[in-house]
């Protein structure tokens, strides 16, 4: 192999980075030739790395030395001096450039789960590199007013209003972002902030992605609010190095196939949940009870535990109302985000709640089972299921209102239009099963 498109990530100690994955899957999936290695340096060797890192055509700079790399560079974008930090390095020909792609990393974390701070209020906690890269970020979109909770006085960001932990008490606003490392693992179990504060927001975001399901993210989850993790943050800041090294805009649709591998992973490894979702019929109930035989994992189907918990029928609850189920549904599907290797089979609907797609992709693998729904409409017996009413031509209406949710909160797309045997094939392939 030539040198070119040789690159690496830089750091003191890199055991457990995600980076080479991840720039892998970005070679593989542009059928590019490309390697990308780990070079770990001391405090000591640091100073003098430049001769030896002018032989990649680019690297990634993490903790603890994205601001001493500075010093080794030619020249630095305005947005890695605002920032006062370096995570990505593009060599032009012997010119060393920096640049930092985290805060472009936390708006694709934003847009891709529709949250908007624009126009609106939004809290940072902590005051260290990621607050500073997140500040910025949201500062460039747009937000009407923004803060961060420090809690040493001498922390101080340039250009920022600052508040502390005990002043959060009495604000409110749209989006609470959690910049600290409160929460991540081994520590896990703890948030950087009460309920009482998470209740004043709309929405909350985790910078930490290890575990999936903060603390943080699980209270705001409890509270009925949006909340997402860090993991798409780490690679979509990591896509955007590829960005900046090969000179290519990066779009949307080529960060999420990377992401969903890359969460699955995490998942299979951490004992995540299987969820299954899909139109009623399309055999959500059948492949997700002969999937958790085979892995011996639990197996639940989300209706029937949402009726066990609530004592009553479905049809009862839809008798009065569609929201009085919904609200059932969501406590429920909150509930099941807490356990760990359980197969669930969810309801049609489950995917309407922006808080059960939420819970559901921060605490396991989604899996969209699709079947044609000619098939499904043959199939189902509308007479008993309060929905259908309308009888067939509701179920179409339903179909189309409900495909582009099933498409965009999954990590994958299983057809089912043949055998149970090939769709349980298939749904083990796409969740990774050896």
């Amino acid at each position: 192999m030539s040198s070119k498109n040789k690159y690496c990530v830089i750091g003191e100690k890199l055991p457990h980075t995600l980076s080479p994955q991840i720039h892998s899957l970005f070679f593989k999936d542009r059928n590019i030739e490309g390697s990308y290695g780990i070079r770990e340096f001391s405090k000591s060797e640091i100073e003098g790395a430049r001769s030896e890192l002018i032989a990649y055509d680019g690297f990634n700079v993490t903790i603890p030395y994205k601001q001493t790399v500075m010093s080794m560079l030619d020249r630095i974008s305005d947005e890695a001096k605002t920032i006062g930090a370096v995570n990505t390095v593009k060599n032009c020909g012997g010119t060393l450039e920096g640049y930092n792609t985290d805060p472009y990393g936390f708006r694709c974390l934003l847009e891709v789960n529709g949250i908007d701070p624009r126009g609106k209020s939004a809290a940072v906690l902590g005051s260290g590199g990621a607050a500073k890269s997140v500040l910025y970020a949201l500062k460039s979109m747009g937000v009407s007013s923004l803060c961060y909770a420090k809690r040493e006085e001498d922390a101080y960001i340039d250009g920022y209003d600052s508040v502390t932990y005990a002043q959060l008490d009495n604000m409110s606003g749209y989006l609470i972002v959690n910049t600290t490392p409160v929460g991540m693992y081994p520590e896990v179990g703890v948030s950087a902030v009460s309920e009482s504060v998470l209740e004043r927001f709309d929405a909350a975001a985790d910078v930490v992605y290890n575990p999936a399901m903060t603390e943080f993210t699980r209270k705001a989850l409890s509270l009925g609010k949006r909340a997402v993790s860090g993991l798409y943050m780490l690679v979509a800041q990591a896509i955007g190095s590829q960005s900046i090294w090969r000179g290519e805009s990066v779009k949307a649709e080529d960060i999420k196939p990377i992401f969903n591998v890359i969460q699955r992973d995490y998942f299979r490894q951490h004992g995540g949940n299987i969820y299954l979702t899909g139109l009623m019929s399309c055999g959500k109930s059948t492949l997700g009870r002969l999937l958790s035989e085979a892995k011996g994992m639990d197996f639940i189907d989300a209706d029937s535990y949402i009726e066990q918990r609530e004592g009553r029928s479905i049809a009862d609850m839809f008798a009065e109302g569609e929201d009085v189920f919904r609200a059932a549904e969501k406590s429920a599907m909150l509930e099941i985000a807490g356990m760990r290797n359980t197969v669930v089979a969810t309801g049609g609907g489950a995917v309407l709640g922006a808080v059960n797609r939420d819970a559901m992709r921060l605490s396991g693998i989604v899996v969209y089972i699709d079947k044609d729904i000619d098939k499904i409409v043959r199939d189902v017996d509308c007479s008993g299921r309060p929905l259908l009413a309308g009888g067939a031509d509701r179920l179409y209406s339903i179909y189309r209102a409900r495909k582009h949710l099933y498409e965009d909160s999954c990590h994958a797309i299983v057809n089912n239009n043949g055998s149970i045997e090939q769709g349980l094939a298939a749904l083990k392939e796409v969740i990774g099963e050896d």
